[in-house]
């Protein structure tokens, strides 16, 4: 819908009935229409941050996160298309596009405390958020090669490919 009528082009009724669901059912899953839109906020296995706390699975803080981010990419089953509706949908509303960006922030922040935890106060609060950064700007890169590809590789594969030749050049 917000493709095809813009963001402001519907109301939550509209959505609400395009979903098959009532307009409380909505809001009890989320609380505005932005929120609705860009779906719920990505979730990690409790257990798998318990281990990712503890120093596992490996103990190499940059592959103990690829791990994380492969289970995050392998929980939801996204299409090249769904991939490329969202990037049209945010890039030609820029509010939902600040929203998003504000949700990555929120997210990375909560990943940053995550190492903070991990590794202990002495770690450097920089080194970790250059992690983070990093391991974003490697999922921007996947996602528009998995547009592109055409083998029909998962997006956790690709994700696995771009990390694989980042440590390769930064080694």
């Amino acid at each position: 819908m917000t493709d095809e009528r813009g963001l402001d082009g519907f109301t939550m009724d509209e959505l609400a009935d395009a979903a098959g669901v009532s307009r409380r059912t909505l809001f009890n899953y989320f609380p505005s229409k932005d929120d609705a839109v860009l779906g719920p906020f990505p979730l990690v296995d409790s257990e798998c941050i318990q281990e990712f706390r503890a120093g596992g699975p490996t103990g190499d803080l940059i592959d103990d996160l690829a791990i994380v981010m492969d289970q995050l990419l392998r929980a939801k089953d996204v299409s090249r298309e769904q991939i490329v509706l969202g990037q049209r949908v945010l890039e030609s509303n820029p509010k939902l596009m600040a929203l998003a960006h504000k949700r990555f922030h929120a997210v990375a922040e909560e990943f940053i405390a995550e190492i903070e935890v991990r590794e202990g106060k002495a770690f450097d609060p920089i080194r970790a958020k250059v992690a983070i950064t990093l391991l974003a700007a490697l999922f921007a890169q996947t996602l528009d090669a998995y547009i592109s590809d055409e083998r029909g590789r998962a997006l956790a594969d690709l994700y696995a490919i771009a990390l694989r030749h980042a440590k390769e050049l930064l080694a």
